[in-house]
């Protein structure tokens, strides 16, 4: 038996000279022992063929070291030249065991079972039966479709003269080294939506060891509820919804986050509470307030009956103070921002005349006559005077400007002006 094996390591030798592709598969043998290789696919990544591995005097499996790795993500075919028969040399079988099955193959014959799912293998003897030279191949295809490590055992037997050579090899599935997420494709920021939108996306696209997991956050730390995919859509958009979204990505291999994206919700005005009428008599004052909502930033502009803006009156509520007749009228607010306008109901302002204030009896001091009375607050009180009470005509004395407050004015005049009558106007 060494005999033949060194016989057939001298063989070998010469022949890896001759055909470099073996050398991607076997070695020579030690002396005095069979020899072994491991065929090793990973999942996942390109087609490579890698170094191979042998183990010296094993029967059971391998001695350790680098593997024969044939890595593939697309259907491939390999043909691994086992050994090399010459004259003389008998035919050859091949057996592949596992914990669950024993398969025994024929020249040509070909099996999945027993084998990694989605990978087929073929026995092949070259010229079987006849005297010439031949190679005895094994060829394996296929995808594998599940990782399963050193489990899979194929022996080969062929008759050398009277002695039974055997060798053997183990096939294994491992899965390609793990690459983190990587994301290729950020989420960008949402276009402005108005409340009510019926649709807004945000989207990432990312690489790595699958399978990816999705998992979107709302303001950086609130995971969205069931939205675990690559795109994220948000329906009926409400101002709740405005702010940023990230995605994590996550893999055997680890985590990553995308960029934030910023979405911008916006309302229209909506009023919630309209502006009331308002009555009140001449000098006094008068306020009108609206209640509005809405995004962004909101503008006011009053107008008084229904077309005139009125100059400064660009907030909420407006305020007027020494009421006259004349601005008894209607009353309204426009109120607008990015996101659209609405005009307030009108208040209806309506200025009464004052009551005229009376006037203290009047007496004589240091020759001159005086009278006392409580002055209209915001309006302008005119001080009469006539010298006949029939038919005679009122004419303007003095005008006081509108008073702050209602403390009594006194006024006089000079003793000397006899029959001379005195009253009081406010003009509302």
């Amino acid at each position: 038996m060494k005999n033949t094996v060194q016989r057939h390591a001298i063989l070998l030798a010469a022949l890896l000279q001759v055909l470099p592709i073996v050398r991607n598969f076997f070695v020579n043998p030690a002396a005095t022992s069979s020899f072994a290789f491991i065929l090793k696919w990973g999942m996942g990544t390109a087609a490579v063929v890698g170094a191979y591995d042998a183990a010296s005097g094993a029967t059971n499996g391998f001695a350790g070291g680098t593997n024969v790795t044939i890595t593939i993500n697309t259907p491939y075919t390999t043909n691994a030249i086992l050994f090399t028969k010459t004259s003389g040399d008998g035919g050859a079988l091949c057996t592949i065991t596992n914990s669950s099955s024993t398969n025994i193959l024929m020249n040509g014959q070909s099996t999945t079972n027993g084998m990694p799912a989605g990978i087929s293998f073929k026995f092949i003897d070259v010229n079987s039966g006849s005297s010439s030279f031949s190679n005895v191949y094994c060829q394996i295809s296929g995808t594998p479709t599940q990782v399963v490590t050193n489990t899979f055992h194929v022996y080969l037997f062929y008759q050398s003269g009277v002695t039974p050579v055997e060798s053997f090899f183990r096939i294994a599935v491992v899965a390609a080294a793990s690459s983190a997420p990587v994301i290729t494709s950020q989420p960008v920021a949402g276009a402005t939506n108005l409340v009510g939108t019926t649709n807004n996306s945000f989207s990432v696209t990312a690489g790595g060891t699958a399978p990816l997991n999705y998992q979107w956050y709302f303001n950086t730390n609130t995971a969205v509820s069931g939205a675990t995919n690559s795109s994220l859509t948000l329906t009926n958009i409400q101002l709740t919804n405005s702010g940023y979204y990230r995605c994590t990505i996550t893999n055997s291999a680890g985590a990553t986050n995308s960029a934030n994206a910023l979405l911008t919700v916006w309302q229209p005005p909506v009023i919630t509470n309209q502006p009331a009428n308002f009555t009140n008599v001449a000098g006094g004052g008068a306020s009108f307030t609206v209640l509005a909502g809405g995004v962004p930033t909101l503008n006011y502009q009053w107008k008084y009956n229904i077309t005139t803006a009125i100059s400064g009156a660009t907030g909420s509520t407006y305020n007027l103070a020494n009421l006259r007749a004349s601005q008894t009228g209607s009353y309204s607010v426009v109120i607008t921002n990015s996101a659209g306008a609405i005009t307030s109901s009108p208040a209806t302002l309506i200025v009464t005349n004052p009551l005229v204030p009376p006037v203290s009896s009047g007496g004589t001091a240091g020759g001159r006559f005086n009278f006392t009375f409580t002055p209209v607050i915001g309006l302008t009180n005119t001080v009469l005077t006539n010298g006949n009470l029939i038919g005679g005509n009122w004419g303007v004395w003095t005008n006081l400007p509108p008073p702050a407050n209602n403390n009594p004015i006194t006024l006089s005049n000079t003793f000397n002006l006899p029959n001379l009558f005195y009253r009081l106007m406010v003009m509302p």
